[in-house]
C-alpha cells in the first residue's frame, strides 16, 4: 500500500477555500490564518491596518487571501444562530418596543432631546433590523419572514399606544423635534445608512452592540411616535413624512447590514454574484425612496436661498427710504403655496408702494409669486442702531437705569405707559393704538426688543383688539402652519391681558360638505391649542349662520371656513343679540 504524500506548501497555498456558502452555513472553517497571512507576506496579525493595506500594496492575489482568511475566521453559523433568535418576535420584544415608543413620544409633545434619547436607550429594534439584513444576504426567506413578522407587530404596537398616549395629552402642539421628523431628506438616509454599516459590524465582530443598538434606534423611534401623532390630530402631512422617513431608514439600515454581511462572507455564491445581487436589491430599494428625499433636500435648501434673498431684498428697501430700518421678518413656506413673508419697515417717510415695489423684486429673484405682507411704521426720527443694540454687555452704561430710558426712547411709537424696574431687568411697554397694527406685528415687536436686549425681560401689551380668525382649507379639520403661527399669537395676546377664557366658536362653507359636525370638529381643534397655552375654552359650532349663502356670495366662501375666537364681552353680547 502506497504511502500518502503530504502536500507540499505550494500547493497548500493554491488550494482554493471552502467555498462562501458552506462558511456562512458553519460546515468547515479550518484555517490557519498565520499560515496564509505569511504565504501573502502579510504577517502574522493579519486583522492590523497595516496588513490590510499591505495586502492592497501586493496586488489583488494577496489582497484576495487576505479577504478570504479574513472571512474564515468569524463564526458565521453562531452570528445566524444568535441573529435568528433575536429576530423572533416575542412578549418582551413587544413589551420594550412600546414602552420605547410612549417614551419618545412623550419626549416629542415636550421638545425634549433628553427624554427622546432615553427611548433609543431602551429600543429592541435592532434584533429585527439587523436580521432583516442578514436575510437579504444570505436569502434566507425563513429569517426575513420572522424579521419583517417581528418589525410589523412591533411597530402595530408602538404605533397604538402612541396615538393612545397624544390622544390622552392635554399638550398636542406641533414641536420643533416633531416637525424635525416629518421632512426627511438624503442627510436622514445618510444617517440611517452609516447606522446600519456600524449595526452589522457590532454584531459580527462582536463590538458596542449596545452603542450601535442606540444609533439604529436613533433613526426609527422618533419617526415611529411621530406617525402616531399625526394620526390622531389629523395632521396627515406629518403622518406621510414620519412614515417616509421610518420605511426609508428601515429600507436603508437593513441594505446596509446585509452589505456588510457580505463582505463578511455570510452570502452564497461568487463574490461577484454577490454584490451584483447586493447593488442591484440597493437600487430597486433605495432609489423610488431617495427621489422623494431628494426632492424634500431641494426644497429645504431652497427655502434657506429664499430667506436670505428676502432678507437682502427688505434691508436694501427699508435702507431706501429716510431714516429707514428694517424690523422683525417672518417667512413661512406652506407646502407648494407662495412663500408667506411678513415684515416690518420703519421709517421718516414711508412709501405707499414699497410693499408692491418689494414684492415684485423678490418674486423677480425668487423666480415664482410671493405673498408679502409689509407693515410700513412712521417714526419721528432715525432710530440709531447702537441704541437699538444697547443692551448690558460691556459698551453699555454701567447703570441699569440708562439702559431703561434708552429702552423706552428707542421704542419707534408712542407709548401710552411705561414701567421698568432696573433692579430686576424688568420692563413694559404699553403703546398707544396704532391703525393697521395687528396683533403678529406687536408680538415681532416684542420678540425684536427682547433680542436686542437678552438680559432683560421685556412684556409689551398690545392695545385691546379683535383676535383674528383661524382659518381652514376647504373640507378639512386640520391646523396648517398658518393657523397654528396664528393661535400662538392669540395665546401670546390672552396672556399679555391677563385673560384666562375665552369662546371660539367653529364656522363651515356651503361647499366641500359643510356641516355642523365639521364646524364643531373646527372648533375643537382650535380649542385644543388653545388650552394647551393654558387657556380656559368654551367652544360652539354655528352652521349655517342666518343668511350665509347669501353673504357667502358677498364675502366668498373662504371667510366661512374659520374659527372665531371671541373674548368674554364679545360673546356674551353676541349672544344677547
Amino acid at each position: 500500500m502506497p504511502t500518502p504524500v503530504p502536500a507540499s506548501p505550494a500547493s497548500q497555498e493554491s488550494t482554493a477555500p471552502p467555498p462562501a456558502s458552506a462558511t456562512a452555513a458553519g460546515a468547515a472553517a479550518p484555517a490557519n490564518v498565520a499560515e496564509v497571512a505569511e504565504t501573502a507576506g502579510l504577517g502574522e496579525d493579519l486583522l492590523s491596518t497595516g496588513s490590510f493595506f499591505r495586502a492592497l500594496w501586493l496586488g489583488p492575489r494577496a489582497w484576495g487571501r487576505w479577504w478570504r482568511a479574513l472571512v474564515r475566521e468569524i463564526d458565521h453559523r453562531g452570528i445566524l444562530d444568535q441573529v435568528e433568535q433575536d429576530a423572533n418576535f416575542s412578549f418582551n420584544f413587544c413589551f420594550m418596543i412600546v414602552v420605547a415608543g410612549g417614551i419618545a413620544t412623550i419626549g416629542l409633545l415636550l421638545n425634549s432631546p433628553a427624554v427622546i434619547i432615553g427611548a433609543m436607550l431602551i429600543s429592541p429594534l435592532m434584533g429585527p433590523i439587523v436580521g432583516s439584513g442578514m436575510a437579504i444576504a444570505t436569502l434566507d426567506f425563513d429569517l426575513a419572514r420572522k424579521s419583517l413578522r417581528a418589525l410589523a407587530l412591533g411597530t402595530a404596537a408602538a404605533v397604538a399606544f402612541t396615538s393612545l398616549i397624544v390622544l390622552l395629552s392635554p399638550v398636542k402642539e406641533l414641536t420643533p423635534e416633531l416637525l424635525a421628523r416629518t421632512r426627511p431628506n438624503l442627510f436622514d438616509l445618510v444617517v440611517a445608512i452609516l447606522s446600519g454599516a456600524a449595526g452589522g459590524y457590532a454584531l459580527i465582530r462582536g463590538r458596542g452592540g449596545a452603542i450601535v443598538g442606540v444609533a439604529i434606534a436613533t433613526a426609527l423611534m422618533p419617526p415611529l411616535a411621530t406617525i402616531g401623532y399625526g394620526l390622531v390630530t389629523e395632521r396627515w402631512s406629518v403622518a406621510r413624512g414620519a412614515l417616509l422617513l421610518f420605511f426609508t431608514n428601515m429600507a436603508a439600515i437593513s441594505l446596509a447590514v446585509a452589505a456588510v454581511a457580505e463582505w463578511y462572507g455570510f452570502g452564497r455564491g461568487g463574490l461577484r454574484k454577490r454584490f451584483a445581487r447586493q447593488a442591484a436589491i440597493s437600487f430597486l430599494v433605495l432609489v423610488p425612496l431617495g427621489i422623494p428625499l431628494f426632492i424634500s433636500l431641494k426644497a429645504i435648501a431652497f427655502e434657506s436661498f429664499a430667506q436670505i434673498r428676502i432678507r437682502n431684498v427688505l434691508e436694501a428697501g427699508a435702507a431706501s427710504l429716510p431714516g429707514g430700518q428694517l424690523g422683525a421678518v417672518e417667512v413661512l413656506f406652506i407646502d407648494s403655496k407662495p412663500p408667506r413673508v411678513r415684515a416690518m419697515v420703519l421709517s421718516v417717510e414711508p412709501e405707499a408702494e414699497l410693499e408692491l415695489r418689494l414684492g415684485e423684486e423678490i418674486a423677480r429673484q425668487l423666480r415664482q409669486a410671493v405673498d408679502l405682507q409689509l407693515t410700513q411704521l412712521r417714526t419721528s426720527e432715525k432710530v440709531s442702531p447702537q441704541v437699538l443694540a444697547l443692551g448690558l454687555g460691556e459698551s453699555a452704561p454701567k447703570l441699569d437705569s440708562s439702559v431703561a430710558d434708552s429702552l423706552r426712547s428707542a421704542f419707534p411709537l408712542p407709548l401710552a405707559a411705561f414701567d421698568a424696574d432696573s433692579a430686576q431687568r424688568r420692563a413694559t411697554l404699553v403703546p398707544e393704538a396704532q391703525a393697521g397694527i395687528d396683533l403678529a406685528a406687536w408680538r415681532a415687536m416684542e420678540s425684536d426688543l427682547g433680542k436686542r436686549h437678552p438680559q432683560w425681560q421685556i412684556r409689551l401689551l398690545p392695545p385691546p383688539q379683535a383676535l383674528p380668525p383661524i382659518y381652514f382649507e376647504p373640507g378639512s379639520k386640520g391646523l396648517d402652519e398658518a393657523a397654528e403661527l396664528r393661535i400662538a399669537t392669540i395665546v401670546w395676546a390672552l396672556q399679555r391681558w391677563n385673560i384666562d377664557r375665552v369662546e371660539v366658536v367653529g364656522h363651515a362653507s356651503s361647499d366641500r360638505g359643510g356641516s355642523p359636525r365639521l364646524a364643531g370638529v373646527r372648533a375643537e381643534r382650535v380649542a385644543e391649542a388653545l388650552r394647551a397655552g393654558g387657556i380656559e375654552v368654551v367652544s360652539v359650532a354655528r352652521y349655517p349662520l342666518p343668511n350665509q349663502l347669501a353673504a357667502e356670495r358677498e364675502l366668498g366662501e373662504a371667510a366661512f371656513r374659520a374659527v372665531s375666537v371671541l373674548l368674554p364681552v364679545v360673546a356674551e353680547k353676541l349672544r344677547k343679540e
